[in-house]
């Protein structure tokens, strides 16, 4: 009875992951990822069980398969970039920034920052800057797209050039071919 009870509990949690990563993939041209210092987070006792249930090398490794399969751009952000330390409007980085402080305020330009949004406006910029295409200033109204010569932080893009198309399709199934 306990072992089918595990069974179950397994059973739900990989579902989740795999429909999440699918939706994910689905539904955006690029995906960023922050490289976490997992083993390092596994020291706190009180969070250990909580993290080591969330499977985040098992989500990071369907992410990076069905990325290629669909032509998402996967971006691996380094586990050093201060994505929540950096301020998000002026670009201001608040050294002293401890892990408990949830909000804090930018002596630069005064905005007040919420440590986890802050922290993906920046890992958007990051991936916006390195990975996604984006409308030329020409005034053409977009019709040409370029890449973004400025790189923000040290990233590792994780992409198969050869997709065969970009994921977004609403009624196509993947091509995959995974060996």
């Amino acid at each position: 009875m306990l072992a089918r009870l595990h069974a179950r509990i397994a059973n739900v949690r990989a579902d989740f992951t795999h429909k999440l990563t699918t939706r994910l993939c689905r539904e955006n041209q690029g995906v960023v990822i922050e490289d976490l210092n997992v083993k390092g987070m596994l020291a706190n006792e009180r969070l250990a069980r909580a993290i080591s249930d969330l499977g985040f090398g098992m989500f990071c490794l369907q992410m990076e398969y069905k990325g290629k399969c669909y032509g998402v751009w996967l971006v691996l952000a380094d586990r050093w970039d201060p994505s929540s330390r950096l301020c998000s409007v002026c670009g201001w980085e608040n050294e002293m920034l401890a892990l408990k402080d949830r909000e804090w305020t930018c002596p630069q330009c005064g905005t007040r920052h919420d440590r986890d949004i802050n922290a993906a406006l920046n890992l958007k910029r990051l991936a916006t800057a390195t990975a996604l295409p984006v409308a030329s200033p020409s005034g053409n109204g977009g019709a040409t797209a370029e890449r973004v010569s400025a790189v923000v932080g040290k990233v590792t893009p994780v992409r198969d050039e050869c997709a065969p198309h970009s994921g977004q399709e609403e009624h196509s199934a993947p091509v995959c071919a995974l060996s």
